[in-house]
C-alpha cells in the first residue's frame, strides 16, 4: 500500500486562549489545501485519514470533496501540542528566535513534554500508522497530520534516533510504500512542495 502523508496547511496564529488552542487554517492555508487536493486527486486516493485537529481536517477537506470520500479521523496522528493554549506558526517562531525575542526551545519542540508523556505520544503515533498500514493493503491512503507526527514516524521508520531530522513544510507531501506483512518500506518522496507555487512557506531559510 502507499501512504501519502500531508502536513496541514498554515494555521492561524493564536495565543493564550481558554482551553486548548485548535486554530483554523489561515487564508493562505486554505489555498494550500486546495493545491493539495488538485495535486493528489488525479493520482487516485482510496482512503482519506485525518488528525482530529481543525488544521488537519480543513487541509483534508478539498481532496475528500473532490473524490467524494468521508475522511476517517484517527486520534493517534494528532500533534504533541494538541492541548496547548497557543499555536505559534513555525516561521513566526523562527523569526522570534532570530530577533532574540524568545529562547531556542524551537530546536527541540518535544522538550516541553515529560519523558513519559513523550514516550506515550511517540508510541501512539507509531501504533496509529501501523494500524493504518495493516487495514489498507493494496490501497493508497492520504493521511493529513502534522509536522512532528511526520518527523517522528519517518525517523522511527528509518531507524534514526534524531526524531527532528525530517520536518516537512506546511502542506508538504511525503509518499511511502509500506507492507504490514513484511514490515518493509520504500520511501518514494519527502516534502513535495512544487505544486504549492506562490503559497509555499519554506520551513527553513536557504
Amino acid at each position: 500500500m502507499e501512504l501519502v502523508i500531508i502536513r496541514h496547511g498554515r494555521p492561524e496564529h493564536i495565543e493564550d486562549v481558554t482551553g486548548a488552542a485548535d486554530p483554523d487554517l489561515a487564508e493562505i492555508g486554505h489555498r494550500q489545501a486546495e493545491r493539495v487536493g488538485d495535486y493528489l486527486a488525479p493520482m487516485g486516493v482510496d482512503v482519506v485519514v485525518t488528525s482530529p485537529l481543525a488544521r488537519a481536517r480543513q487541509t483534508a477537506a478539498p481532496l475528500a470533496r473532490k473524490l467524494g470520500l468521508d475522511p476517517m479521523v484517527v486520534d493517534g496522528v494528532a500533534e504533541y501540542d494538541r492541548h496547548d493554549s497557543s499555536y505559534v506558526p513555525a516561521e513566526v517562531t523562527r523569526q522570534l528566535i532570530k530577533d532574540g525575542a524568545t529562547d531556542a526551545a524551537w530546536a527541540d519542540p518535544l522538550s516541553v513534554l515529560g519523558e513519559d508523556e513523550k514516550h506515550r505520544w511517540m508510541t501512539g503515533v507509531q501504533a496509529a500508522f501501523a494500524s493504518i498500514v495493516a487495514a489498507n493493503s493494496g490501497r493508497r491512503v492520504a493521511v493529513f497530520c502534522h509536522g512532528m507526527v511526520t518527523s517522528v514516524w519517518f525517523a522511527q521508520m528509518l531507524g534514526i534516533d534524531d526524531k527532528l531530522r525530517f520536518v516537512p513544510d506546511y502542506a508538504g507531501v511525503t509518499r511511502v510504500l509500506a507492507s504490514a506483512s513484511s514490515d518493509s518500506v520504500t520511501v518514494r518522496s519527502f516534502n513535495e512542495t512544487h505544486f504549492l507555487g506562490d503559497t509555499h512557506i519554506p520551513l527553513f531559510e536557504k
